[in-house]
């Protein structure tokens, strides 16, 4: 039996910190921005520096406004600047960048007094927003790839044409790799996985939300696979499809917004993991992973009841 030590004051410092762990997020997210940058050049380029940019920007204003002390030193609008310009297309318009970090930073932080009190993700906000009012220009593509003959994400094509049109655009690993349309962040698998083990390897997420939404996915799709129609798509296709990836370790593991008991965490993420298949099979929307992490966003209040048993007496 483990024992209880209480002493008193002074204590060390573990050396965690929001900075630090900001700091560590924004390491994840490096092998996916530079690929995205490597394959769309300067436009990639110019919406990271934008979005991370204003966000900073957006952030010190509206503190500045209600007369609050600057937190910008904590470096969260540097991170969910970097995050939201993942969930871009690298075409959109200057403009739209920062129109979306403005509803970011107002809707996803500051409207609920600043970063810890939000109970949803600032950048799917933004992006839903953006994803509504704009979605010309948020489903506008540039193909990496030259010798393919689509501009379409393989999502696009699987929802309109069908799981045997993606197989003939994209091979499993193109879509592993990243070579394929689609947001800046959401395209390389790889990338993206790196980012998390690296995350996992810090302790900045718990090993439960990833891998619980990851087998919501991938136990829903090979149920419909098998019972259903191999139309619905294979396991793999989801998991390396939609940015399933980067919402399994940067949108499902949101700290704020997310359950902080472990029974709630592994609920949350099976039931974003089975609604983000949802969406794609039988819903209207196209990426269902965001919109899946955003809804299941609603019930962390009552997952968060889920209390593990005191210790003691």
């Amino acid at each position: 039996m483990n024992n209880l030590v209480v002493s008193p004051i002074p204590h060390l410092h573990s050396g965690n910190s929001l900075r630090a762990i900001m700091i560590d997020h924004i390491i994840a997210l490096l092998p996916a921005t530079f690929f995205a940058i490597y394959l769309f050049k300067f436009a990639a380029l110019k919406i990271v520096f934008l979005s991370i940019l204003s966000s900073v920007l957006w952030e010190a204003f509206f503190q500045k406004i209600t007369k609050r002390e600057l937190m910008i030193h904590d470096l969260t609008s540097v991170y969910y600047g970097l995050l939201f310009s993942m969930l871009l297309p690298p075409t959109l318009p200057w403009w739209i960048v920062i129109i979306g970090t403005f509803f970011m930073v107002l809707l996803g932080k500051e409207v609920y007094g600043g970063y810890g009190a939000n109970p949803f993700n600032g950048a799917l906000i933004s992006w839903v927003i953006l994803k509504i009012s704009f979605p010309d220009f948020m489903g506008k593509w540039i193909n990496p790839v030259k010798d393919v003959a689509t501009n379409l994400t393989p999502l696009e094509i699987f929802k309109t044409q069908g799981i045997e049109y993606v197989h003939h655009y994209f091979s499993y690993k193109d879509m592993f790799l990243g070579l394929r349309c689609g947001f800046m962040g959401q395209i390389s698998f790889l990338c993206l996985v790196l980012g998390g083990i690296y995350l996992l390897a810090r302790k900045r997420i718990n090993w439960r939300l990833p891998i619980s939404y990851l087998s919501g996915v991938f136990l829903f799709s090979l149920i419909c696979w098998a019972i259903g129609s191999t139309s619905f798509g294979d396991p793999i296709f989801h998991l390396l499809a939609g940015g399933t990836a980067l919402t399994a370790f940067f949108l499902a593991t949101d700290m704020p917004s997310t359950p902080v008991s472990p029974q709630g965490m592994v609920i949350f993420g099976l039931l974003g993991g089975v609604l983000t298949v949802v969406i794609r099979l039988w819903g209207s929307w196209t990426f269902g992973a965001y919109y899946a992490v955003l809804i299941t966003t609603l019930i962390t209040p009552f997952l968060d009841k889920i209390l593990p048993e005191p210790y003691g007496r």
